[in-house]
């Protein structure tokens, strides 16, 4: 008994294994069959929708390039690949077939292919073909734009003048414009392939008018590598208004940038050649009749002639002489108006403004004689018991205690007036950014070195060679 049930057992067990190995077998069939007929539903209405689309937004030289092209309703068995002419500047490197699945559930086959473009523009590639099942389906490929690899590409500055002008540095020839004297001309300055703007400075133009309108804002961040943009950044809008005519130049912008390999730049504002014309007369109204030719300059003169006449220039001989006058003005004492009348004089000849006048030594010297006078007085007083005036006298000494000290922080303060040159922030010959500075300015002198003064110009500070300012003593 005990063996035919054993026996029993058996066979019930061979049973349910064959059972499932015929349910594995039927749904591995179900599987291909459903593979196959998707294969086989693969049209041309199918075909049209195809495009090898590129992986990135923008490729760059000597960098690998992926286009990947996704084929529904097709194995990878069943699909084969025959490669175009490339262009020139092109070359195809390897490519691969792989499975995938839709969200639906549904098989297809994907192809990557690689290339290396060794040259910049816009590429179209001729079409791909693709065989599947044997049947040819041509494929495009969608068009690239193709740029200079960011660790080599050099930024640069662009102007565009409102009236449309574009100035760049890659300009094939070098562009020309032609401006209106005593006529405003507005142009945005504006970088490009560069990650951030680390200084930013210009010099006013000879015989003109140069104003910063507005700056932009900029990101406190520097963006990374990886965020390369070929977008050009605006940083500031001008206005020049230029009054001699003839030849002239752009006013010199000058830029330290940090680039894509993470060097910093030093960039200057495009060459252009600029012609200066007079400005266009505007035609007499018909309602005038003969009396324009008898009234029309009765009452103006010529612009440029006037700014001539008010144009004031300096030498370095008025600056020095302006340091003298001051240097008088702090040390006179009786002679002290008369000092300073002809200080003022001197720079109102010279074309120069500075409103600060010279703290005297011979003043802060009897401010605080009084100061102390009033002190023993004080301190008589209260010797003597008489209190109400020893606070009184306290009182006022302690207010020409105040004004004494601020005086004598002033004249302890060293100043100079700027002959001529430039400021740059380190005090060698060698900095790469400077700016210029006013002939005959006053300005405050902080620090020195055996060559150099660092100077406040402006409520900025810089270093100036010592042999471009002379000392107010």
């Amino acid at each position: 008994m005990e063996k035919h049930s054993k026996r029993a057992k058996g066979r019930v067990a061979v049973g349910l294994l064959t059972a499932a190995l015929y349910l594995l077998s039927a749904q591995n069939g179900r599987n291909l069959h459903s593979q196959n007929t998707q294969a086989a539903a693969f049209t041309w209405a199918d075909a049209e929708k195809l495009e090898a689309l590129p992986k990135d937004d923008i490729f760059f030289t000597n960098n690998e390039a992926q286009f990947i092209l996704k084929i529904p309703k097709a194995l990878p068995s069943d699909v084969q690949t025959e490669l175009p002419v490339f262009p020139e500047g092109v070359a195809f490197n390897s490519s691969k077939k792989s499975d995938y699945i839709t969200k639906d559930g549904s098989a297809g086959t994907e192809v990557d292919l690689w290339f290396t473009f060794r040259q910049t523009g816009s590429f179209t590639f001729p079409p791909l073909v693709i065989y599947v099942k044997g049947r040819r389906y041509p494929v495009k490929f969608r068009s690239v734009e193709v740029y200079e690899n960011p660790r080599t590409i050099n930024p640069r500055l662009i102007i565009v003048f409102d009236s449309g002008e574009t100035i760049s540095a890659d300009a094939k020839k070098i562009p020309s414009i032609t401006l209106e004297s005593d006529k405003a001309a507005r142009f945005t300055v504006y970088l490009q392939y560069a990650l951030q703007a680390q200084q930013f400075a210009w010099n006013i133009p000879k015989d003109s008018i140069f104003t910063e309108i507005k700056r932009f804002a900029e990101k406190k961040e520097a963006r990374r590598p990886s965020e390369f943009t070929t977008e050009k950044i605006p940083i500031s809008y001008f206005e020049w208004i230029p009054f001699a005519t003839g030849p002239a130049s752009l006013p010199e912008i000058r830029m330290m940038v940090t680039a894509y390999s993470g060097r910093s730049v030093y960039l200057t504002s495009p060459e252009c050649a600029v012609t200066v014309v007079p400005q266009k007369k505007e035609a007499p109204s018909a309602n005038d009749g003969q009396k324009e030719p008898v009234y029309a300059y009765a009452f103006t003169e010529d612009a440029a002639t006037n700014k001539a006449k008010d144009k004031k220039t300096y030498t370095p001989f008025d600056c020095a002489e302006i340091a003298r006058l001051r240097s008088e003005e702090r040390r006179a004492f009786l002679s002290l108006p008369k000092i300073r009348a002809q200080r003022i004089q001197a720079e109102s000849a010279a074309g120069i403004r500075n409103a600060a006048s010279e703290t005297n030594y011979c003043f802060v010297l009897i401010v605080l004689g009084a100061n102390a006078l009033l002190i023993i007085l004080a301190l008589t007083f209260a010797g003597l018991k008489k209190r109400f005036e020893a606070a009184v006298i306290g009182v006022a000494a302690l207010c020409l205690f105040f004004l004494s000290a601020l005086l004598s922080n002033a004249a302890l303060k060293r100043y100079g007036v700027v002959v001529g040159g430039e400021i740059s922030p380190i005090p060698e010959d060698s900095a790469i950014t400077k700016s210029a500075v006013n002939g005959g300015s006053r300005v405050q002198i902080k620090q020195e070195t055996q060559d150099w003064y660092y100077i406040v110009y402006n409520e900025n500070g810089g270093w100036i060679k010592k042999e471009n300012l002379a000392l107010i003593k």
